[in-house]
């Protein structure tokens, strides 16, 4: 999870535990959750916890040929590259067995150094637990994380994922930032020249519950919850958050309730080969429960993994955002992330949708390392009449993995290059 030398000799000595993530940042640095239960409504990504994300935090089948790290630094015997037992994926014996070998309590505790364009280099510590009830199908999993960046931006996340038996997952995540950053105004067609510094102090907290759906594999759909306050500070004077014309720019607190559903086939969470993802959640804040006016947000997000051979795979992924009613600037749907268009700074632009689709082709190379090319395109809209394709934003580069855990959890290093210019991303966990 570290870009230096000695860092990096460190994590490997205390690497988690496999199927273990690391966490990461991504902008307002946040945690690994699982795919889209508690994906920041409006903070950086973290696929670890906007980091959207999102990714599941049930691990997968370990590397071929790579021994299992143990906290102590001493390896364990590698294991069989089965994947991990699924409904709709019977054990096979030997994985059972080597299952019932693992299935004890872990723990980690490693330093953190990250460089985002939104954040620059970033360091803090992150620690977690790693769990396994009796008689769920899957591990559970509790992180923490607090960083601090040289832009003066911090964040406290913890987050975690209850699997219990019988198939049910509750996840949820707290988080509190202090957090500079820029406003671009509304809009595709936004100029650099139109930025605002702000900051902006927010509590946030996202629960989400899923139960299995009976006669359907891999299937969860079940009620989420966020709570937020926000309050915004150091606005530019003579600009559009201090007119007060923009929706949020004085803060505002809100409860939003709906539901969420998750297809989920994938054979592994972290760096996977094969398989699908298909999310969807929606929210709305009544006027009543909080101080704002009513407004509601909702995602559809899909994946798919195609396996070329010699290891090498084809991840796609389409995304859409969208947003209604008076929904705070900060919650808007925005373009540019860690996860999606890298190479675009994270709220370059916003408005009440957004859609962006990607492409990845993952290599191995030799041993834990891994190169990744991709190549993706988006924009924003303020309604679905005004979609359209005559001016896409487009995004594209190349990167280096190392993995850190038999469950793939990797050290990613991107390359990416936009109209904006190049910029440079390290961090933990894959966009997608």
């Amino acid at each position: 999870m570290t870009i230096a030398a000695a860092l990096l000799a460190a994590a490997l000595a205390a690497a988690p535990a496999p199927d273990t993530p690391v966490a990461t940042l991504a902008g307002g640095p946040v945690i690994a959750p699982s795919a889209g239960q508690v994906a920041p409504s409006a903070g950086h990504q973290l696929p670890l916890f906007d980091l959207g994300l999102g990714v599941h935090l049930d691990g997968g089948p370990p590397g071929p040929g790579l021994p299992p790290l143990r906290l102590d630094g001493s390896t364990a015997p590698s294991m069989p590259t089965t994947p991990a037992p699924t409904p709709e994926a019977p054990a096979h014996p030997a994985a059972e067995a080597a299952a019932a070998a693992t299935h004890h309590d872990s723990w980690f505790a490693l330093p953190v150094l990250f460089w985002l364009p939104e954040t620059k280099l970033g360091y803090g510590a992150t620690g977690g637990l790693h769990f396994q009830l009796r008689d769920a199908e899957r591990p559970s999993s509790v992180f923490g994380a607090a960083v601090y960046t040289l832009q003066r931006q911090g964040s406290l996340d913890v987050a975690g994922d209850l699997y219990l038996p019988g198939g049910a997952l509750v996840s949820g995540r707290l988080r509190a930032i202090d957090f500079p950053d820029e406003f671009y105004g509304l809009g595709p067609d936004t100029r650099t020249s139109q930025r605002e510094k702000f900051t902006r102090r927010e509590v946030e907290a996202v629960v989400t519950g899923e139960l299995p759906v009976p006669g359907v594999p891999g299937l969860r759909a079940g009620p989420r919850l966020d709570l937020r306050a926000e309050d915004i500070r150091g606005v530019q004077a003579g600009g559009a958050l201090a007119s007060g014309d923009v929706v949020g720019a004085r803060g505002f607190s809100a409860v939003s309730a709906g539901a969420s559903v998750t297809w989920d086939t994938r054979d592994n969470a972290f760096w996977t080969r094969r398989g699908s993802l298909a999310q969807a959640w929606y929210v709305y804040a009544p006027k009543g429960l909080g101080h704002h006016d009513p407004f509601g947000r909702g995602v559809l997000e899909l994946r798919h993994f195609l396996p070329l051979g010699g290891g090498r795979v084809l991840g796609l992924q389409g995304y859409f955002e969208g947003a209604h009613g008076a929904t705070p600037f900060t919650l808007l749907p925005k373009l540019g992330s860690t996860r999606f268009l890298r190479g675009i700074r994270e709220g370059r632009y916003r408005d009440q949708l957004d859609w962006a689709t990607q492409a990845e082709l993952r290599v191995p190379l030799r041993g834990r390392v891994s190169a990744a090319t991709f190549l993706s395109i988006g924009d924003v809209a303020h309604s679905f009449r005004d979609l359209t394709l005559a001016n896409p934003k487009v995004a594209g580069g190349a990167g280096l993995r190392f993995r850190l855990t038999d469950a793939g959890a990797n050290i990613r290093v991107d390359g990416a290059f936009s109209g904006a210019g190049p910029e440079l991303y390290v961090l933990v966990l894959e966009a997608f």
